[in-house]
């Protein structure tokens, strides 16, 4: 995320009124080390927020300070105190210290006062800035999610649009082979024991390439693998193993061979054999002439 973003997001403002989780607070932490206009949007933020916790302060009516004192004066527990106090005083202190004394309540009054103006202000403006800080809170994680959706979607579209490039890329491939003149088509027709099966060899006698294209052939089994054979003075010559799957529709390049008679492929173990099992040969086609 840069910058811009962070600031816009109401993040800074939950961070601030200290609603937002670790991993966020560890986020924006780390943003505002890295961007220096993060750092001093924080900053502003806090000091607006004092501001207006300042400019909510209201001094509290003269009749919330009767009050206090009057409720001070008729408790139970507070005159059981003073009592007792006066007792002591008296038999220890002269009448003018004792003058003293009953002087405390009032000035524990005026404390009271600032403290329950301060705490109902502080309770409102709590109230509100929790209902603020809240709903941006809300906005900022439906734009996070819908945000993560779009980049997820746009990897999605970028990794389909490279493979279908790659695809592209390779069915031209195939073309520029099978359109080449100087290349040789080698149709191999199925065997006895497999008669629909059929698959073609594309042979280019000036560089020696062979590819070979599947036209019809079962998927083996997991331990399985098919292998092409170069026929060459009526022995066998591996040509390598190819793939099945999405790849079979495409031309996939073999082993290069010199000469050639015919070409055949046989189903062996995953990864090829030394010598071609004669009773698994699937194709088998002659070079014309």
């Amino acid at each position: 995320m840069d910058a811009r973003f962070i600031i816009s997001s109401g993040l800074i403002e939950l961070y601030t009124a200290g609603l937002v989780s670790d991993i966020e607070g560890r986020e924006l932490e780390a943003a505002m080390q890295q961007f220096p206009e993060v750092a001093e949007a924080v900053a502003t933020c806090q000091r607006n927020l004092e501001e207006y916790v300042k400019l909510q302060s209201v001094s509290p009516p003269e009749s919330i300070k009767i009050r206090l004192l009057n409720l001070i004066n008729t408790d139970p527990l507070i005159q059981g105190t003073a009592t007792t106090a006066d007792n002591l005083q008296f038999t220890k202190t002269s009448p003018m210290e004792q003058t003293n004394v009953l002087s405390v309540p009032e000035t524990k009054g005026v404390s009271w006062k600032w403290i329950a103006a301060a705490a109902a202000v502080l309770l409102i403006g709590s109230v509100i800035l929790n209902f603020f800080y809240f709903n941006r809170w809300k906005e900022f994680r439906e734009y996070k999610d819908k945000y993560q959706s779009l980049l997820l979607s746009q990897n999605s579209i970028i990794s389909k649009t490279n493979e279908y490039k790659t695809r592209l890329e390779q069915l031209q491939e195939s073309m520029q082979v099978m359109e080449d003149p100087k290349v040789m088509k080698v149709t191999m027709p199925g065997t006895a024991s497999f008669p629909t099966a059929i698959a073609t060899v594309f042979w280019n006698r000036d560089n020696q390439q062979v590819y070979l294209k599947v036209n019809n052939l079962p998927e083996p089994a997991a331990d399985k693998q098919y292998q092409l054979w170069a026929i060459v003075d009526g022995k066998p010559v591996d040509m390598g193993v190819f793939e099945m799957g999405d790849t079979a529709s495409l031309l996939q390049k073999m082993k290069i061979t010199g000469k050639a008679q015919m070409f055949a492929v046989t189903l062996e173990k995953k990864g090829g054999a030394v010598s071609p099992t004669m009773e698994q040969m699937y194709v088998a086609g002659k070079i014309p002439g």
